[in-house]
C-alpha cells in the first residue's frame, strides 16, 4: 500500500510537471480522465488503509489489491494509449509484488494475468471496440500479436526471476527464524545453566569492572546481578590484583598447565559474617582470541574451613586428653600429699602473720593446680553423657542459686529471671548441662566488674538446622530446637579474639585457666547442638545454645 502512494505520487508528479511545460506532453496529452483517474486510486488505497484494522483474513484482503492493481494497470496503460502507451511495464511491479506476497504460485498467477488483461485489451483495439484517447487507429494482426508476444515473454522472465529469489528469501528467512529460535534457545539453556550453578560465576574486564554476575554470585557478594559495570573486583578483594596478575603470567609461560586454586576471605557486615571463598581464574578472550577480560569461578567454603578446624580442635583435644590423664596421673596425688601436710603443719606449728600468710598462698595455689587438673579431666575425658527429658528452666535456675552465693558475685549484678515462664523440655544431662550455664554465668559476672544485667531467654522453633551450624550437623534432621540465649551487659570481645574463645587455654581473664569455654563446646556438642556467640567491643555478649528437642 505504501508503495503504491509513492508510485500514485510519483506518476502525478511527473505529469503535473510535463503538464505545466512547453510540450504539453507526458508521452501522451493529458486529460481531465487521467487525473480523475489517479485520485480514484488514491482514494482506493485510503480505503484500504481503514480497512486494514478490521480485517482479520489479510491473504483474502492481499489478493484483492493484487487484483485491483492489475486492473488499475489495464486501465492506465488503456488512458495512456493502448497500444502505443509505455505503460505495460508497470505489470511488472504487481508481478513483483506478487512474489514477494505469495511466492511462486502469485508470481505467475499476476504474470498470467497481466497477459489476459493485456490480450483483452489489444484485441478489443484491434477490432476498434475501444478507442484509447479517441484515436480510431488502425492494426494489423501481427503487430498486436508481436506486442503480446513481446510483453508475456517479458511477464513471465520477470515472474519467474522475482519468484526464484522470493523463495530463496522465503526459505533463507525460515532458515534464520529457526537460527534465531536456536539461538534463543541455546541462550535460555546456557543462561540457565549459569545461573543455576551453586558455584559463584563472575567475569571481569582488564580493569576490574564486573559485567556480569550469576545469582550465586550475587548472594555471596551482596550484590546486584546486574552491576553494569558499576563495581570492581578490587574493591571488594583488595589482594586480588596480583593473583589475576600471577595467573596470567602463569598462563602465558604455560599455556597448557592446569588452573590454579586461590583462596580469600570475604569481610562481611556486623550483620553479615566474613565467609571464606576458594575460586580459580582463567582469561576470556573475543572470537579473535584477544584478552579482554577474566572469568571468576568461586565457591563457599566456610564449612569446610570450619570443618578443618573442628578437626584441628579434635586433634588437639585428643592430644590434651592424654596429657590430662598423665598429670592427673603424676601430679595428683603428690599434690594432695603437699596439700595435706601443709594443712597438718599449719595446725601443729605455731606461726607469726608472715609465716602463716605464706602457709595460705601455698593451699590457695594448691587448691588452684587442684582445680586446674579437674578442668583438665572434665575437657579431655568428660563422663558419659546420660540424656533424660529435663526441665531446662529448673536447671538455669539451680544454677542460678550457686551463682548468688559464689566469689564472683556481687551486689552490682543483677540476674533476671528466664523468660518466657513457660517449661521448656529437651533431652539433656542435666549435671553437664548445669557445667555448661555455671561457665557461662561465670564468665558473664566477671566481664561486669562495675555490674549491669544478666539475661537469659528461652525459645523454641521449628527449624531444619540452626543457622550457621557445623557441616557434620548440616545433614540432620531435627523438628524443633530449643534456643538459650545468655546475654550480659559486660566489657564484650574483641573481634579478634571472638573465633578463638573456644580453643582450649585461650583467655583474656587473669589466672583463667582457658578451659571454661573450651568445656561448654564439648558438651553442647556430645548433646547433638550448636553454640554461637555475638558480641562487641564494652558492649556485652550473647552465647547462644541449640538443644534438639527430640
Amino acid at each position: 500500500m505504501l508503495c503504491r502512494i509513492i508510485i500514485l505520487t510519483l506518476l502525478l508528479a511527473i505529469a503535473l510537471l510535463f503538464q505545466i511545460s512547453k510540450d504539453k506532453f507526458f508521452f501522451l496529452p493529458m486529460t481531465n480522465g487521467f487525473y480523475y483517474f489517479i485520485s480514484f486510486f488514491y482514494l482506493v488505497t485510503i480505503f484500504y488503509a481503514v480497512l486494514l484494522r478490521r480485517i482479520r483474513d489479510y491473504d483474502k484482503f492481499i489478493f484483492v489489491q493484487v487484483v485491483v492493481d492489475h486492473l488499475f494497470v489495464t486501465c492506465l496503460i488503456y488512458y495512456t494509449g493502448g497500444k502505443e502507451s509505455f505503460f505495460p511495464v508497470a505489470y511488472i511491479f504487481t508481478i513483483i509484488g506478487s512474489s514477494i506476497l505469495f511466492f511462486k504460485r502469485g508470481a505467475f498467477f499476476s504474470a498470467s494475468l497481466s497477459t489476459l488483461l493485456y490480450g483483452l485489451l489489444l484485441l478489443f483495439q484491434l477490432y476498434r471496440w475501444i478507442n484509447p484517447l479517441g484515436q480510431a487507429a488502425i492494426y494489423e494482426a501481427s503487430q498486436v500479436f508481436y506486442s503480446l508476444v513481446t510483453y508475456m515473454a517479458a511477464f513471465y522472465i520477470v515472474a519467474f526471476l522475482s519468484s526464484t529469489i522470493s523463495e530463496e528469501l522465503k526459505k533463507k528467512k525460515k532458515e534464520l527464524i529457526q537460527k534465531e529460535v536456536d539461538y534463543n534457545q541455546l541462550e535460555t539453556f546456557n543462561r540457565n545453566i549459569v545461573q543455576s550453578l551453586d558455584s559463584g560465576l563472575l567475569t571481569i574486564d582488564l580493569s576490574g569492572k564486573i559485567n556480569f554476575l550469576n545469582r550465586t554470585a550475587a548472594k555471596m557478594l551482596n550484590l546486584s546481578s546486574d552491576p553494569m559495570g558499576n563495581v570492581s573486583i578490587y574493591d571488594l578483594f583488595p589482594k586480588i590484583e596480583e593473583m589475576i596478575d600471577g595467573e596470567a603470567k602463569r598462563k602465558q609461560s604455560d599455556p597448557l598447565s592446569d588452573y590454579q586454586r586461590y583462596e580469600t576471605v570475604l569481610v562481611g557486615s556486623e550483620e553479615r559474617p566474613r565467609i571464606h571463598l576458594g575460586f580459580s581464574i582463567s582469561p576470556l578472550t573475543d572470537p579473535t582470541g584477544a584478552l579482554i577480560g577474566h572469568t571468576l569461578i568461586f565457591q563457599d567454603i566456610t564449612k569446610f574451613k570450619e570443618m578443618e578446624e573442628q578437626i584441628n580442635r579434635v586433634d588437639k583435644m585428643a592430644a590434651i586428653g592424654l596429657l590430662a590423664a598423665g598429670i592427673a596421673h603424676e601430679i595428683r596425688n603428690p599434690l594432695a600429699s603437699l596439700s595435706g601436710s601443709i594443712q597438718l603443719l599449719s595446725a601443729e606449728l605455731v606461726l607469726d602473720d608472715r609465716q602463716r600468710h605464706l602457709m595460705e598462698i601455698s593451699l590457695r595455689e594448691s587448691e588452684r593446680l587442684d582445680a586446674l587438673i579437674s578442668d583438665f579431666l572434665l575437657f579431655a575425658q568428660p563422663p558419659q553423657t546420660n540424656k533424660v527429658n529435663s526441665e531446662v528452666r529448673g536447671i538455669i535456675e539451680e544454677t542460678i542459686e550457686l551463682l548468688l552465693h559464689s566469689n564472683s558475685f556481687h551486689q552490682e549484678i543483677r540476674i533476671l529471671p528466664p523468660t518466657p515462664r513457660e517449661n521448656f523440655y529437651a533431652m539433656l544431662d542435666p549435671s553437664q548441662m548445669k557445667q555448661v550455664f555455671w561457665n557461662l554465668l561465670i564468665n558473664a559476672a566477671q566481664a561486669m566488674d562495675r555490674g549491669g544485667d544478666i539475661r537469659i531467654r528461652l525459645e523454641k522453633g521449628e527449624d531444619r538446622v540452626p543457622a550457621m551450624a557445623p557441616p557434620w550437623l548440616a545433614q540432620r534432621t531435627v523438628k524443633e530446637w530449643l534456643k538459650i540465649a545468655i546475654t550480659d551487659s559486660g566489657n564484650g570481645i574483641a573481634p579478634g579474639d571472638k573465633e578463638k574463645i573456644f580453643e582450649p587455654f585461650f583467655s583474656t581473664k587473669e589466672g583463667g585457666t582457658g578451659l571454661g569455654l573450651s568445656i561448654v563446646h564439648k558438651i553442647i556438642e556430645n548433646h547433638s547442638g550448636v553454640i554461637r556467640v555475638e558480641s562487641q567491643l564494652d558492649r556485652g555478649a550473647t552465647f547462644t545454645i541449640f538443644l534438639p528437642v527430640q
